[in-house]
């Protein structure tokens, strides 16, 4: 045994070599590129919840903790962000929108808030103008006024359009006006008769077309349209990304997705010109048979990158309870014996052998369901898949979810199937009453029942479905946790279905990030995942819940780089 005065000048030996040690690796140590200190850093960590101070180096976290730790990452090149009580947060996960289509209406002329008729065809001539050379004028968001009203004819754009269709839409694009040119592509004259449910608006005094078309009437102009180019469709991806990042999104699934979009996509991807993380669910047609899979298959593996890849197949099992009541219901819909909805497989049967085979190439199923019965059947398929192929790290889906019956619920956790959810919907508005009148009382109690969800113990993800009422993730939050309309107009609808802030930031971020197979890259707020980051103006956890939506976005970051800076004159 070594003497006492030997092991005491072992101790202080080690000692000297450990303090060594730590000199030299804080020494040695770069500073980061970026610091965020003074600030309320939401972590969605459970590990971690809360910090004020993350350092970031090379688009990654190297740090999070406090202000007085954070000091030994500032070197002289060192950005630093005095966030001075402001909120950090793992940037948005939208876990269903349709970005490129999407978009494509910011490429149309925009007409809203536009009086008739200076403002309305002196914009439309500037649209003209800038045109391609067989590219149709294209306009949006024509107040549905003026359709009620004798004042538009097809003359105003034969004027300003004589040699390209001009097809000008109210909002919703039920309600049109175009020239003579489009009229004369659709094969439009005065002895077309009214299709049934539309009407085409004629002259008095010769029967001929007025250039005003009225909702089934549309049908044969948009069958005409041309699909947008590579060109089109990059450039309303780059305009959705812009207002995506201006919301704190750097995430997004792009919920079905056409061979032309993964296209446009990847020659994004390979130019550098994406600035959202997206997440492809490859279009799927049952009527084209399981042939389509190994195209599909091909597209996966032709390209995989961090911020593109498109390994989801996309689904429609129904339609929706809103204009033809499409959602596949187990009970038929109120008033009727027999009317159950539309199921768009083949047969239950056709579902199962879809979903097997698809679950088999190893590529998961992103399942648009409104309905029970389409919800059940979408469960059931997959829980076949699990049985019938090899286990893998299965992250299927199933999106929408109006009516789940309560004996569905637990199967959702039991077979790892992830439930998303469109919580802008979840408030009592003139939809939602037409969805309630159609299912009766007793189901209309169960409709987007999230809170039921999560207690079943099911993965909740939120998504926009965007185009829609908005894609900022935070008038969906607001509504998740408060179930009200979004100006306060009204009380909560089923308030018992109301979500926690916590459960609702969790689902926008780290529960989206898992779904999209992200959750070792980015989701929550951790040392060596990338900095996608938000910086709201206010901490969420300290404003009135009916206020959550107004909260702006000062700073978005994907992988350290700032996508999105609000300037002193943005709103």
């Amino acid at each position: 045994m070594r003497p006492a005065s030997s092991r005491s000048l072992l101790a202080v030996l080690v000692a000297a070599l450990i303090l060594l040690a730590c000199t030299v690796t804080t020494a040695a140590r770069d500073p980061a590129d970026l610091l965020f200190r003074g600030g309320a850093v939401y972590t969605v960590n459970a590990e971690q919840p809360w910090a004020s101070a993350v350092a970031v180096d090379d688009g990654r976290i190297v740090f999070v903790g406090d202000d007085q730790a954070a000091a030994e990452w500032i070197g002289p090149d060192t950005e630093v962000i005095d966030l001075a009580g402001r909120m950090l947060l793992p940037g948005f996960h939208d876990s269903h929108m349709h970005p490129m289509r999407a978009g494509n209406r910011f490429l149309r002329c925009q007409m809203a808030g536009l009086g008739w008729p200076d403002e309305i065809l002196t914009e439309l001539r500037r649209c003209e103008k800038k045109l391609r050379p067989g590219q149709w004028l294209r306009g949006t968001d024509l107040s549905d006024d003026l359709f009620e009203s004798d004042v538009l004819d097809k003359s105003y754009l034969d004027d300003i359009a004589p040699k390209r269709p001009a097809f000008i839409t109210n909002h919703s694009g039920q309600l049109a006006w175009v020239n003579s040119k489009a009229l004369q592509v659709a094969g439009i004259d005065a002895s077309t008769p009214d299709p049934k449910g539309g009407e085409i608006i004629r002259d008095p005094d010769n029967n001929q077309p007025s250039g005003v078309l009225l909702f089934s009437a549309v049908g044969p102009i948009y069958r005409e349209i041309p699909e947008p180019d590579e060109t089109d469709l990059r450039e309303a991806l780059r305009l959705a990304s812009r207002i995506a990042n201006s919301f704190g999104i750097t995430s997004s699934s792009e919920a079905q997705l056409y061979p032309e979009n993964w296209q446009a996509y990847m020659a994004a991807d390979q130019a550098g010109e994406l600035t959202l993380r997206i997440q492809g669910s490859q279009a799927w047609e049952f009527a084209d048979g399981l042939d389509q899979l190994d195209d599909i298959r091909q597209r996966r593996d032709a390209h995989n990158s961090p911020l593109f890849r498109a390994d989801t197949v996309k689904l429609f099992l129904d339609g929706s309870f809103v204009g033809i009541h499409g959602a596949a219901l187990l009970k038929p819909l109120t008033g009727t014996n027999d009317d159950f909805g539309n199921f768009y497989p083949a047969s239950h049967q056709n579902l199962i052998d879809v979903v097997q085979a698809i679950d088999a190439s190893g590529m998961n199923v992103h399942m648009h369901a409104l309905g029970d019965r389409a919800v059940r059947s979408g469960l059931e398929a997959i829980e076949n898949a699990i049985e019938m192929n090899k286990p893998w790290d299965r992250r299927h889906q199933i999106a929408h979810l109006a009516l789940v019956h309560p004996n569905d619920l637990p199967r959702f956790s039991a077979l790892g199937v992830t439930a998303n959810y469109q919580a802008l919907w979840a408030y009592r508005s003139e939809q939602r009453q037409t969805e309630m009148d159609a299912v009766g009382p007793e189901r209309a109690q169960r409709l987007y029942a999230i809170r039921s969800m999560l207690d079943s113990g099911a993965r909740v993800v939120l998504g926009s479905d965007w185009v829609s009422a908005s894609m900022n993730p935070l008038y969906s939050i607001q509504i998740a946790v408060t179930r009200r309309p979004p100006d306060g107009s009204g009380p909560a609808w089923l308030p018992e279905q109301r979500i926690s802030l916590e459960e609702a930031i969790a689902a926008y971020t780290l529960n989206g990030a898992w779904l999209a197979g992200h959750e070792q890259l980015t989701g929550s707020i951790e040392t060596g995942k990338a900095a996608d980051l938000v910086v709201l103006e206010r901490n969420l956890f300290e404003v009135d819940p009916m206020l959550i939506k107004d909260v702006r976005v000062d700073l978005t970051l994907l992988a350290g780089r700032a996508v999105y800076r609000r300037t002193a004159s943005q709103p």
